[in-house]
């Protein structure tokens, strides 16, 4: 008896996907890496930006505290009873905080307090809120009336606090031209040379331990390479200041530059906090923002560069910061066609992603599909393996009665052979044996079993027969009772391979003769007599396995 193979073929194909779908993933890795290793290499202030980010979308109720602070100052300009000279002063402070916040407030009131103090007669006054009209045209950009009005004062006929304010004016007048114009601008050596005379007089006079002394003295030691001692002194101040004033967004921003050389990170850190300081105090003139978007530009971090330089230009556009405005729309262009370009970029990645998703999704549901339908062949084929086991157990047991039975029949031959010799009937005994009915029986069931088991093998044998004959010589269906014929017997065996009569013979206890005649008229039969015996022999074992549903 010969079982089918098992068939692992399919299995091999299905173990050979996942390597397919590893070198999509691995494909779409190398890609994505490749996109990340052109940006530099300098790692984001996550916690600063955040913290900046958070601000941002609180900042219409820093906006209305600024705004509170604003009425607050101006409610001393309508006090009662209240004297030219305390008018001009509460003027004056109305603009020195509007300055850095709306720069057009700024102006309106320094001019209110400049012509007022016009009006009074008295030189100090006058030239005190000369200073502060000056300082508000510096910060609306009207740098040409500014200095006009600033060449106007006198030093000469100012005290020392006064000089202290006429110095501070004129360093904030030169270094707004000189921001306005850049460094790349023909007049800016010209324009901060000038600035660096203020400094040099603010250094000199102010109190070593002031914080916007050392806030100057800070920025000349970067200047002059010396980072660590200024970072030393500006964190000095940073830690005494309250995070939203003037003092403290411009200290941070001046000890970032102290890192722009060595650790860009920390720069963006310190950028980052000048920045959120500004939001928070709601001035609108500070350049750490555009400074931290184009730094984040260079980054290759487009999207928080646009959000950060579209915020900052519609700030300044509120505080009719004209230098922040200019300073603003250089960087714009670029920053806006690299965030264009990124998300045209995003999308075709994303539409590269979704094909590799779904190719990997196609694979993985054919390789479910493949797997389960092999799991089911498996578990049918071990089905058909425990079915056949127990077929072989039938069998045993068929044979093991068979045997006892011929054992129990040779015994009781025995004994009548010796009764018929004890009782000298010798003679009834040889017409006993010459007629054959001693073997007749057990010949019988002898078949019955041969064809039971070979029926069992092969349950479609004679359908298989019959494609091999001609159609009338065909056997009907009906007559498969689970009983062969003896032309089909002798066949069985063919099937089998004991194709040589003489054996055949012997098996079934035919004569030679008779197993010729029976495979003679089977030839007859077929449609190719000359090949039908090997045919039979060679019926598809594909089709043998079709019987066992293999």
């Amino acid at each position: 008896m010969k079982f089918p193979p098992m068939k692992y073929k399919s299995i091999s194909s299905i173990l050979s996907l996942p390597a397919l779908i590893f070198s999509i993933i691995l494909f779409s890795s190398i890609y994505s890496c490749s996109r990340q290793s052109e940006s530099p290499h300098w790692k984001i202030p996550d916690k600063e930006i955040s913290d900046l980010q958070a601000a941002i979308k609180n900042v219409d109720k820093y906006g209305a505290k600024a705004e509170e602070k604003a009425d607050s100052l101006k409610r001393g300009i309508y006090l009662p009873n209240i004297s030219p000279a305390q008018k001009i002063n509460a003027l004056r402070k109305v603009s020195d905080y509007y300055r850095p916040r709306m720069a057009d407030s700024a102006l309106a009131y320094a001019n209110k307090a400049y012509l007022l103090a016009k009006t009074t007669g008295e030189d100090k006054i006058i030239e005190e809120a000369a200073l502060t009209y000056s300082d508000a045209l510096s910060a609306s950009g009207y740098f040409s009336a500014a200095i006009t009005q600033f060449d106007s004062i006198s030093l000469r006929s100012l005290d020392k606090k006064d000089r202290i304010l006429y110095w501070s004016t004129g360093r904030q007048l030169y270094s707004n031209i000189c921001n306005y114009i850049g460094q790349t601008g023909g007049l800016y050596d010209f324009y901060y040379e000038k600035e660096k005379i203020f400094i040099d007089s603010l250094l000199a006079n102010l109190p070593e331990e002031d914080d916007f002394r050392v806030f100057l003295y800070g920025q000349v030691l970067i200047n002059e390479g010396q980072d660590g001692i200024a970072r030393k002194n500006l964190e000095k101040v940073l830690n005494r200041v309250e995070k939203g004033s003037q003092t403290y967004g411009m200290t941070a921003y001046q000890i970032a530059q102290s890192y722009m050389k060595t650790d860009q990170t920390k720069y963006a850190a310190y950028v980052a906090l000048a920045a959120e300081s500004d939001i928070i105090g709601g001035i609108r003139d500070g350049f750490a923002l555009p400074s931290l978007s184009q730094w984040l530009y260079l980054q290759t971090h487009y999207k928080e560069a646009f959000n950060f330089i579209n915020f900052a230009i519609n700030d300044a556009y509120k505080g009719s910061a004209r230098m922040r405005l200019v300073n603003i729309s250089s960087m714009v262009p670029a920053i806006d066609e690299a965030y264009r370009k990124e998300i045209s970029n995003s999308l075709s990645d994303f539409a590269l992603y979704a094909v590799m998703v779904s190719v990997i999704l196609i694979i993985v549901s054919i390789f479910l599909a493949l797997l389960i339908r092999e799991m089911r062949k498996r578990r049918h084929r071990h089905s058909q393996l425990a079915s056949l086991s127990k077929m072989k157990d039938s069998y045993i047991r068929d044979f093991i009665g068979l045997c006892s039975a011929y054992s129990e029949k040779y015994d009781s031959l025995a004994k009548t052979v010796t009764r018929k010799i004890t009782a000298g009937q010798a003679q009834d005994l040889l017409k006993l044996v010459k007629s054959g009915k001693a073997s007749e029986s057990e010949n019988e069931e002898f078949y019955q079993t041969i064809d039971r088991v070979f029926l069992s093998l092969y349950p479609n044998f004679i359908a298989r027969i019959n494609d091999l004959l001609q159609p009338d010589q065909r056997y009907e269906e009906e007559e498969n009772t689970g009983i062969l014929n003896p032309e089909l017997r002798i066949y069985g065996f063919v099937r089998l391979g004991v194709t040589e009569s003489a054996k055949i013979a012997k098996i079934l206890n035919y004569s030679p003769n008779t197993v010729y005649a029976y495979r003679n008229r089977m030839r007859n039969k077929a449609i190719s007599r000359d090949t039908f015996d090997n045919d039979v022999t060679n019926l598809d074992n594909e089709e043998d396995e079709s019987d066992w549903g293999l």
